[in-house]
């Protein structure tokens, strides 16, 4: 592969150390950290580029309160101004709360509640780049920057955020099926008709051709799910809610958008093996070939279909690739997009030769008909309701045979990738260079050749998103270890006349905030027993000395999601936690983050070791990791403390229960104590890793810290919110009545939080929890 590289002006963390000056953050506390306003400002949510790239919308408070107020910010001068806010807009209605004398007990509709109800939210921009469409309340809305806003719906449901399929025409979903609104004439059509709550049928992933002429769709059986049951506690009487969780039986239809076909189409694609799920639906540019990536065999095959001609006469079903992985399909694989100038090519990612890359397929055509063609952009003529969507002789026929070559290659993955829009190139995001960072390149669909998009530093990219009309710009989110992200653009394009660095368009973050100097994470790899590099983080306290004999005490963070990567020169959402380790290292602890066996960011074997026992090599990494620390940082073996929420909170059980030579002190905050319960709460995250309950037993044994209660003989602090719909507070319970049942109630504490979700979101909560968790350490680690 040809490759050219655009030098980039990288600062290495030594120099930023030198460079970052500031008062130092020794006086931060618990109720600090967790405040609201946050001390690191609020960040944007909701960014939508223009499709002509000259303008961006997003929400965000000036005050970092809720609720938030609507920005526009103009890509070329970066000018921002608030052109919304939810005083503008009629206060939505709601059923009149009955008076209540004895309201002594707990508010429930608190300020903090009513500041987040009916919050703006869903924009999205017409395709001329002059309005807006966004939900309030559970009302539509249509909004011209400069003007009012204009309600089209009063106290109805759009459950899915509307979209324009035109200038003049939206699509919305109500009360779970899909509707079409004509702004020219005010006529509201409806195009599906399979959603049925009452039968668990559900209608999604609704995707419009370019044209909007015709809308491909999911329906899902979820007939055969459970109730997640979550009580709630805190009313007059405890009610019992909560979502349905399970597998899903799904078919692929196809609709004209005026609804003037009765039935829709059904792609008859081959009956899916096991279990596994429609992971997307994209047009090719013809506007009439559909392609279907699909995941089956119990979430091991990836097959991507190619449905050519949809509905019509010559309608053909080619496998464009399929693959399986013994242990389970990439969440990365999922990039998949066709180009939008030729109807035969499209590129899809895959980590087939170990790393997630990418690679371009090309149909080919008999050469008996006249070359197909991209779509307009115009709405064509629709055919009556006898008529099919396309006729095969308007087009040449694809042979089924499909040419597919490999893109990218290399000790690193792609993240993102989309096409620029003439269809000559691929623009992506990656971990080319430096997996701790996110770098844009380029490379050419014709000659493989590849060129660095130019940026002025490192650090982290995060949703990028491009536009399909005029010059194409790259808007995306931009941070650094110390440095909340905020919204940068730049020109999508490497080998552009001069240099085009980005331009940074918000600057959300507090100013105190930025002032403060922080102690500086050093980055480095830990050998593990089976001879990999374990990443690692580590936060040491002022003056620290390597060979001191006075040791130190140490913490040891471990992030969640079990996929996910905190090892990062990069703001994410564990920010709490890493001011929380600065207070830390300000007490005189070491402060240790490693990206564990099943962490992304490192290829397919990395994410893939913890398959069939969690709590195995991700285990034997923090083992590793401590032995490491304790050898060449002064750490005293005996003054070793672990924390973790969710993933992280069942390897802080884990730890604490199998590892007491290790462990002196665990906190566990939302964490899974048994598998079986996850997998009733996330049946398709958990039968990845480990199979299904039935067929695999041990593996879930082997994996549950509920297994290892009888061998806890080290303080553990358990906190769960008891509205979690993640991690079901029953984990938490279950454990508890075990360990009573085994005598073990001096080594253990508890505490619940009626109102929290997996997620906290009240600063109160946050507090509580972590001010237990300080005083936890403060009381066993020193």
């Amino acid at each position: 592969m040809n490759k050219t590289i655009v030098s980039y002006g990288i600062l290495n963390f030594a120099l930023v150390a030198l460079l970052f000056v500031g008062v130092r953050a020794q006086d931060l506390t618990v109720r600090h950290i967790m405040a609201e306003p946050s001390i690191a400002g609020m960040r944007v949510e909701g960014e939508k580029l223009s499709p002509d790239g000259t303008k961006v919308v997003y929400l965000w408070n000036a005050e970092g309160k809720m609720p938030r107020d609507l920005y526009l910010v103009s890509t070329s001068s970066g000018t921002a101004t608030k052109i919304l806010s939810v005083s503008d807009l009629p206060v939505p209605s709601r059923t009149p709360e009955k008076e209540n004398k004895l309201d002594y007990g707990v508010d429930i509709r608190d300020d903090f509640v009513k500041a987040r109800e009916n919050q703006l939210s869903n924009f999205e921009w017409s395709p001329d780049s002059k309005r807006l469409v966004f939900s309030h309340g559970g009302d539509l809305y249509i909004f011209t920057p400069g003007e009012r806003a204009k309600r089209l719906t009063q106290s109805q449901t759009a459950e899915v955020g509307p979209r324009f399929l035109d200038t003049d025409r939206l699509l919305f979903s109500q009360n779970g099926n899909l509707f079409v609104w004509n702004l020219a004439n005010n006529l509201i059509t409806q195009i599906s008709k399979e959603a049925d709550q009452q039968k668990f049928v559900a209608v999604g992933n609704a995707n419009p051709n370019k044209s909007g002429l015709l809308v491909a769709y999911v329906v899902s059986d979820n007939s055969k799910q459970r109730a997640l049951v979550v009580p709630n506690f805190l009313g007059e009487f405890v009610t019992a809610g909560g979502p349905r969780r399970g597998w899903s039986e799904q078919k692929v239809m196809v609709v004209f958008a005026d609804g003037s076909r009765e039935t829709p189409f059904e792609i008859k694609l081959p009956k899916p093996d096991g279990v596994g799920n429609i992971r997307s639906l994209k047009w090719a540019a013809d506007g009439k070939s559909l392609i279907v990536d699909r995941v089956d065999k119990d979430l091991k095959r990836r097959q991507l279909f190619y449905v050519d001609t949809v509905g019509g006469k010559a309608e053909q079903i080619i496998l464009v690739t399929e693959e399986t992985d013994e242990k389970w399909q990439a969440p990365l694989s999922s990039i998949v997009e066709p180009n939008p100038k030729d109807p035969d090519q499209l590129f899809f990612a895959s980590e087939r030769d170990g790393y997630n890359h990418l690679y371009l397929a090309k149909l080919e055509q008999t050469d008996t008909r006249p070359t197909r063609q991209a779509e307009t952009g115009a709405v064509a003529s629709v055919p009556d309701n006898n008529e099919r969507v396309a006729t095969s002789s308007d087009m040449s026929a694809p042979t089924g045979k499909v040419n597919i070559t490999q893109l990218t290659k290399g000790n690193w993955q792609v993240e993102w990738a989309k096409w620029s829009r003439e269809g000559d190139r691929l623009i992506y995001l990656s971990t080319e260079g430096n997996p701790a960072e996110r770098t844009f390149f380029e490379i050419s669909a014709a000659n493989g050749q590849e060129t660095g998009i130019a940026n002025s530093e490192a650090g982290m990219r995060n949703s990028p998103q491009i536009n399909e009309d005029g010059p194409q710009m790259l808007l995306f989110g931009f941070s650094k270890w110390n440095r909340p992200e905020d919204l940068q653009v730049q020109r999508a394009c490497g080998t552009c006349a001069g240099i085009n660095f980005p331009r940074t368009l918000t600057e959300s973050a507090d100013a105190g905030f930025m002032r403060r100097r922080w102690s500086v994470p050093k980055f480095f790899d830990i050998s593990s027993r089976d001879g990999k590099k374990i990443p690692a983080k580590l936060y040491l306290p002022a003056r620290h000395d390597p060979k001191a004999k006075q040791k130190y005490p140490m913490v040891v963070f471990v992030h969640g999601a079990g996929y996910l990567q905190n090892v990062i020169n990069g703001w994410n959402n564990y920010y709490r936690e890493f001011m929380f380790n600065e207070l830390l290292t300000q007490k005189g602890y070491v402060v240790l983050d490693i990206d564990y066996r099943g962490s992304a960011g490192y290829g397919r074997d990395w994410r893939t070791d913890v398959y069939d026992f969690l709590g195995g090599k991700d285990f034997d990494d923090h083992i590793d990791a401590i032995d490491f620390m304790v050898a060449n940082y002064a750490v005293n073996p005996s003054k070793i403390g672990v924390y973790g929420g969710s993933y992280g909170g069942f390897m802080a059980a884990m730890l604490a229960m199998r590892a007491p030579d290790k462990i002196a002190a665990a906190a566990a905050l939302r964490p899974v104590f048994d598998w079986k319960n996850y997998y009733a709460s996330s049946p398709g995250y958990t039968a990845q890793r480990l199979g299904f309950p039935d067929k695999n037993p041990e593996a879930y044994r082997r994996s549950s810290p509920i297994t290892y209660a009888d061998k806890l003989q080290r303080p553990l602090l358990i906190l769960h919110g008891m509205s979690d719909d993640n991690v079901h507070v029953q984990d938490t319970i279950q454990a508890i009545e075990k360990l009573i049942r085994l005598g073990k109630t001096q080594y253990f504490e508890t505490m619940l939080y009626p109102s929290e979700n997996h997620g906290f979101v009240r600063p109160e909560s946050w507090t509580d929890e972590y001010e237990r968790i300080l005083a936890f350490f403060e009381r066993h680690l020193k």
